[in-house]
């Protein structure tokens, strides 16, 4: 799913894996956007969906309810106005991936048309065929291999982590974390703090400066135990973890990948792009 917001609005829930997909944004001070969706075989009939959102509404007895007639084309939806502010819920159907997409924008003061209407026209489905996928959110922005798939994340105070899979047994694994204050997460120099985050039971194989992102950055391969079986015929956990920091962010970024195999050759994915030197943006007053 794709959604254009403003850089203020922050990714705060994300469903899991076996979850029914749902994301949610909100501001500094409120829940701001609300988007799920969930696959059926037919178009479903939108006057109907409206209807439930409206007595479901009703039931709370609070707001007036009126029909959305400013929405972008596809879209239907209503408008609930509240004491201190309104909420709109817009429904659609995206054919080309046979989504019913439900969306709800929730308006703290003065509503923004044009804002809202930007919102629900950047609402789309990723090409099921495309080669290479953008993941965005949570000052992260990377691209890589459609066969890779986000299969957890992690979010402490200024160090978000993604963890990716191909979901084959021995497939690569992949993780991507964005680091903010490294001063107070990176203990000693860069190179220091990279042997830190290799697994318990690895040793290093090979480390060295490299340049990335036109950054100074470091690069560490380690090598890891394995099952008994699997050592026998010559396997090993092989992990290659990258690091660097980008003084215009202020940020540090650190890519792992790790695979059973029996080389110690690995490298990044071809196709992944961790993009960095990006303007931090300011909360609005």
């Amino acid at each position: 799913m794709q959604v254009d917001h403003p850089a203020e609005w922050e990714l705060v829930i994300a469903s899991g894996t076996y979850e029914a997909p749902r994301c949610t944004f909100a501001d500094r001070h409120y829940h701001r956007l609300d988007i799920s969706w969930q696959p059926f075989e037919h178009e479903p009939n939108l006057d109907l969906v409206l209807q439930r959102h409206s007595r479901k509404i009703e039931k709370q007895q609070e707001g007036e309810v009126r029909e959305l007639s400013s929405a972008p084309p596809a879209w239907r939806g209503l408008i609930r106005k509240l004491a201190e502010g309104s909420i709109v819920h817009a429904v659609r159907f995206l054919g080309n991936v046979r989504w019913l997409v439900d969306v709800a924008v929730v308006w703290p003061k003065s509503r923004s048309v044009d804002l809202e209407n930007a919102i629900l026209a950047s609402i789309e489905a990723e090409d099921p065929d495309i080669r290479i996928r953008l993941w965005q959110a949570m000052g992260i922005s990377m691209s890589v291999g459609s066969e890779f798939d986000l299969i957890r994340s992690h979010g402490k105070v200024g160090r978000i982590r993604w963890q990716f899979a191909t979901g084959r047994k021995r497939g690569p694994k992949l993780t991507v974390e964005r680091i903010a204050l490294p001063e107070y997460w990176l203990k000693g120099t860069l190179r220091q703090w990279l042997a830190t985050q290799m697994p318990p039971s690895h040793k290093v194989l090979a480390q060295e400066a490299i340049t990335i992102n036109r950054h100074h950055g470091e690069k560490l391969l380690s090598r890891g135990k394995v099952s008994a079986l699997a050592s026998i015929r010559g396997l090993a956990e092989i992990t290659l973890d990258v690091a660097w920091l980008c003084p215009l962010e202020a940020r540090a970024y650190h890519a792992s990948i790790s695979s059973v195999s029996r080389e110690a050759d690995i490298s990044l994915p071809r196709d992944l792009t961790i993009r960095c030197c990006r303007a931090v943006p300011s909360p609005k007053r």
